[in-house]
């Protein structure tokens, strides 16, 4: 069976070369996780898999986010790899090659494949702790005799703690807890994997007799269950002009199983291999011959690398001198396994939330690149160039932004667009409706509250001014809020602090404040419902939005975009309006204004069957605009130069005025005196059954209650 390698080559970087074992799959990606770790931020935590299926090799895509650059197109499910083929994952340049198949009479070629698992596999990337070298090969395959262990340890008196005083031990070379402390330090103080299991291993061999020391590892991922085959030797120190003996197969699965650092203090070289396999490394792969440079060794220590229950894999020493461990040696070893387990969990949680929070970052960036989208100011007339103007001026400072105008016509999309062009486009831009919070827990929402203040109050909260820190802070419907609360509201614009509901710590903010209303406030104004000081406040810089039914250039242009944004959602090939539904769009008021036309576009596209959205695809409401006159008959309305005469508005304006023949026509009255009548006489006709009088004004239920307030009408 033909062995595979893989070269990694990323611009700044060492190459590096994994080999790849047909019977387990290598994942590549950003993840801890995966085999091949890939330092980019194009590649997914998960980004790809390589695997050999039906004598081919493959590569699959899961499901990442860029994709994989094969030959010339971008994969997004799975390819045969062919020798020489290269994949591109970001900016990483992968070069799939066949490698020479292993001997045939070869012990490893033989059972390996039989078993399904590879004992010479080089795992590269992360293998477990996110290191950018391969790991070398597994633990030799040689036998060791258990009746050669001369001492356990479970536990070491190195890290025992005993009233107020650390019991001190020295090992023959004279280390004593001491030294373990320093060795701590240092530790604490790597910066990787690499240098940990360096520090480690050098300290073992000043504090004891060996000639060499390995550090081996196990999959992150081996939870319990494990295969021996998957240990990898991550790093080794030895003399020089020498190689290391891996440790056997065998008694590493005795220390990991049972948990214990075993010591062997064998008498002469029959008895060195029972506790190392004698071999090296060779294009790769595993020889089972003795190298004339491989240590011969007599004594053997080995300890488990423990953490939460958890064994992440073994430290391994020998020597071949005379020259025996001692049971202090073994304590001391164990001890620094233990230290290195606590420091490997923490390099990799660091990693892990490094990985995530570089994650997290590039998802705000494509979050907010998506939001600017979205604030683009969609308009050809000359209303819409002068805002997108003044759009670009307000966007220089951070004076406070009144948006004035009808329900739907946009004016959160205007707010957003002042935020995203300017220099707090990378700061918070923080929403907050004042007629869909209650007047009680407006302030809450707004100043936040800390726990127990009223009933419901839990835990702490920061308010919208809190979290729009340095940012925007968006009010729509400022024409609802209390009077008593625009008190506070106007201090904090002033730039004075203010404490949460319930608390007594100054809170002092940098927020820009952009307001929203379609209310009349210099009527609100005149009439004692709004602050004439936070009016003046809040209308510092002012953007007035015409209705859509003032501006018809753009109602085919928001048409045709909300046309195109609802295509590539639902996939639906409709490409455009027929003559009839262009004439009926451009004929119709818009009472809804962009809202309304946003729907019934998108109501088009679900409902339509033909190419074209044809006029009966588009479905009206009935309802008046703001500016027209609520009777819904108009049929009924009197002629306005026939029957009907006004007198001079400055005599008898409270009168009722007469027509030619006589006859009682018309009543002056204001606008509001109207809508008090007109309200009262539908509440009566529909025996004040509100859901019923608020679908015939076509207004909200919200709406006629506070009109119902406003007018202080009560059921007879």
């Amino acid at each position: 069976m033909r062995r595979a390698v893989l070269t990694v080559n990323v611009e700044g970087q060492k190459m590096r070369e994994y080999l790849l074992s047909p019977a387990s799959e290598t994942t590549l990606g950003r993840s801890s996780e995966c085999t091949i770790f890939l330092e980019d931020e194009r590649a997914s935590r998960k980004h790809a898999a390589i695997y050999f299926q039906q004598g081919k090799w493959r590569v699959r895509d899961l499901k990442s986010r860029n994709g994989i650059i094969h030959g010339n197109q971008v994969l997004k499910d799975h390819a045969s790899l062919e020798d020489g083929d290269v994949i591109w994952i970001g900016h990483c340049e992968i070069r799939f090659q066949l490698a020479d198949a292993a001997p045939e009479n070869s012990e490893t070629d033989t059972n390996d494949t039989e078993k399904g698992e590879s004992r010479d596999q080089v795992l590269g990337g992360t293998g477990i702790f996110g290191v950018s070298e391969a790991y070398g090969v597994a633990p030799s395959r040689s036998s060791f005799d258990p009746q050669a262990i001369t001492e356990r340890r479970t536990q070491t008196s190195f890290l025992n703690v005993g009233k107020g005083t650390v019991a001190l031990h020295a090992t023959q070379a004279g280390h004593d807890s001491s030294n373990l402390c320093r060795l701590a330090f240092r530790l604490g103080k790597a910066a990787s994997l690499n240098d940990a299991a360096q520090t480690a291993l050098e300290g073992l061999l000043q504090a004891t007799d060996a000639d060499a020391a390995a550090l081996w590892l196990l999959p992150q991922e081996v939870k319990s269950a494990f295969r021996v085959s998957q240990l990898r030797l991550v790093t080794s120190v030895k003399p020089e002009n020498q190689e290391y003996s891996h440790i056997s197969e065998a008694l590493a699965k005795t220390v990991i199983e049972s948990r214990e650092a075993l010591l062997m203090n064998n008498g002469g070289d029959s008895s060195a291999k029972l506790a190392c396999g004698l071999k090296e490394k060779a294009s790769g792969f595993v020889s089972n011959t003795v190298s004339p440079n491989t240590l011969s060794a007599r004594n053997t220590l080995a300890a488990p690398i423990r953490f939460q229950n958890r064994v992440l894999g073994l430290i391994h020493l020998y020597n071949h001198a005379e020259r025996f461990f001692t049971p202090e040696d073994l304590e001391y070893a164990l001890a620094v396994a233990d230290t290195l387990g606590a420091v490997l969990a923490h390099l990799t949680r660091e990693k892990e939330l490094s990985a995530y929070l570089n994650e997290t970052k590039q998802e705000n960036v494509i979050l907010r690149e998506a939001l600017s989208k979205d604030t683009e100011i969609i308009g050809v007339s000359p209303a819409m160039r002068h805002i997108g103007y003044l759009i670009e001026r307000a966007s220089e400072g951070k004076a406070t932004l009144l948006v004035r105008g009808e329900s739907g016509t946009g004016k959160e999309l205007i707010a957003r667009a002042a935020h995203f062009a300017g220099s707090r486009k990378a700061k918070p831009f923080v929403c907050l409706n004042c007629a869909a919070v209650s007047e009680s827990l407006l302030a809450s929402e707004l100043f936040g509250h800390e726990k127990g203040s009223f009933t419901g109050a839990t835990e702490r909260k920061i308010g919208k001014f809190e979290a729009a820190n340095h940012g925007t802070l968006f009010l729509d419907e400022i024409g609802e809020m209390s009077p008593a609360l625009q008190a506070k509201f106007l201090r904090v614009l002033e730039g004075h602090p203010f404490e949460r509901v319930g608390g007594n710590t100054p809170i002092t903010v940098d927020v820009r404040v952009v307001a929203a209303t379609n209310r009349d406030l210099e009527k609100e104004v005149t009439e004692g419902r709004f602050r004439h000081d936070l009016f003046f406040r809040l209308r510092v810089l002012e953007i007035i939005v015409p209705p859509l039914r003032k501006r018809k250039e753009d109602i085919m242009t928001l048409a045709r975009h909300f046309l195109e944004r609802f295509r590539n959602e639902t996939g639906r090939k409709v490409e455009g309006f027929s003559e009839a539904a262009k004439r009926l769009l451009l004929k119709y008021r818009w009472p809804g204004n962009v809202r309304e036309l946003k729907n019934v576009i998108e109501r088009a596209m679900l409902l339509g069957t033909e190419s074209l959205i044809q006029e009966s695809d588009v479905m009206l409401s009935s309802l008046r605009t703001t500016g027209d006159t609520n009777i819904s008959n108009l049929s009924s309305m009197p002629p306005r130069n026939e029957d009907v005469w006004v007198s001079d508005p400055l005599q008898g304006a409270d009168e009722e005025l007469e027509g030619r023949d006589g006859t009682k026509k018309y009543t002056p009255m204001t606008l509001e005196q109207w809508e008090k009548q007109h309200i009262e006489a539908t509440l009566q006709f529909c025996e004040w059954n509100k859901s019923a009088v608020a679908r015939i004004l076509g207004i909200e239920r919200t709406t006629l209650d506070r009109k119902i307030k406003r007018y202080e009408l009560e059921k007879e």
